[in-house]
């Protein structure tokens, strides 16, 4: 087996609180708000846990602040706040038995909802996303009665047909209510697509909810503590750390003694499938679960490079997808020509670009037409204006 893309959770190592490190002064946290509108204002104080940004249509989770503090900058993207004092806000109400009032309380708090259907299959995912993101092994072992309580919660407001637990083949993780499926613990099949075909022996069945574990204990310790989230844990190298959501990467690299350097690529998630930022204030989300750095080598990873039709990514593909196809055609903005080539059935593994001989940007550029096909097409714009 290639270690490279082996999922078997490594041993528990012990977990670092960043509120026991050394900060040199008050933490500053980046709260990504991409999408949403802020709700405070420059100079603001807010209290830990206090909504600071929602989605005018309804549909996105809110943001909760992870301190009390004071809001020193807001941009377009981000919300920056300085730690201060110890304000907290009131607790939230999970009194509602309505279906649809249970799960619009989840997403006032900071749960994200828009993929739970009721009377649906719902599959909790403990499978390691990467190779090295088991960060979770930690509350599968020892939280089962908040991860209990978020399924109870969740029975309460989806009705859902079946509950499964899919865990990496080996592991003796249980969570009651649900039946165990063991999956083999090689990448990619801890993403939910194949988790899915895994457990029911369909592909994309319409009435399937997939979460992972992170996220039912988040809804778990919100219903329990009647309050948002604000903790998570990220992992860097072997070390879990539980921090603030926002914290910036530079805090957290430096409290793990790494140093980054000219050209390093700082990646929230996995090599395969996480995002570089452009930062190192750029702030953790509440779904990171590490931070990977990538060293430059002699020559880069990815490169501008045309094509050459070896079709290696079109057979290492497990969607059965043209990955060499569907980026010709986004590198030259003709994003409406990649449906054709099914474009949506992408789950973004990442294995095209790990296998292209060329070194392309294959999933950037998968990405980027996704991206560009959820707006408005461009094309249409220019023919409203003749």
């Amino acid at each position: 087996m290639n270690p490279l893309f082996s999922l078997i959770p490594s041993e528990r190592g012990p977990i670092v609180n960043l509120w026991e490190q050394d900060l040199g002064g008050p933490l500053e946290i980046s709260i990504e708000i991409s999408g949403l509108s802020p709700l405070v204002q420059i100079n603001e104080q807010v209290s830990k846990a206090q909504a600071v940004a929602s989605d005018p249509a309804g549909r996105k989770a809110d943001l909760h602040s992870s301190v009390s503090g004071r809001v020193i900058d807001i941009k377009k993207d981000f919300i920056t706040i300085r730690e201060e004092g110890t304000r907290v806000a009131l607790p939230a109400d999970f009194s509602a038995t309505e279906p649809a009032a249970m799960l619009e309380a989840l997403r006032k708090n900071g749960v994200d909802i828009r993929n739970l259907k009721k009377e649906c299959t719902l599959i909790i995912n403990s499978v390691p996303h990467e190779a090295g993101m088991d960060g979770h092994r930690f509350l599968i072992e020892e939280f089962t009665e908040i991860l209990t309580t978020g399924l109870n919660y969740l029975k309460k407001a989806l009705s859902p047909k079946a509950c499964a637990l899919a865990l990496p083949k080996g592991m003796n993780w249980t969570i009651p209510g649900c039946t165990g499926h063991e999956i083999p613990p090689v990448y990619p099949n801890s993403l939910p697509e194949l988790v899915t075909k895994a457990v029911t022996s369909n592909e994309m069945p319409p009435d399937v909810c997939v979460m992972n574990v992170t996220e039912l204990y988040r809804i778990g310790r919100t219903v329990h503590g009647k309050q948002p989230v604000t903790l998570v844990i990220v992992k860097i190298g072997s070390t879990p750390y539980l921090t603030p959501v926002g914290t910036p990467v530079g805090v957290l690299l430096k409290a793990a003694g790494f140093r980054p350097a000219e050209h390093d690529r700082i990646i929230l998630g996995g090599p395969l499938t996480g995002k570089t930022v452009y930062s190192l204030k750029h702030g953790v989300c509440a779904d990171t679960q590490a931070i990977t750095i990538l060293r430059p080598d002699k020559e880069p990873t990815i490169k501008d490079n045309p094509c050459v039709g070896c079709g290696e990514c079109v057979i290492h593909c497990p969607a059965r997808l043209m990955p060499n196809m569907i980026s010709r055609h986004a590198e030259f903005g003709l994003y409406e020509n990649t449906q054709a080539y099914n474009i949506a059935s992408c789950f973004e593994c990442g294995l095209c670009g790990y296998w292209c001989k060329a070194q392309r940007p294959l999933l950037q550029y998968i990405r980027l037409a996704k991206k560009e096909l959820a707006a408005k097409p461009i094309i249409e714009d220019l023919r409203e204006q003749r």
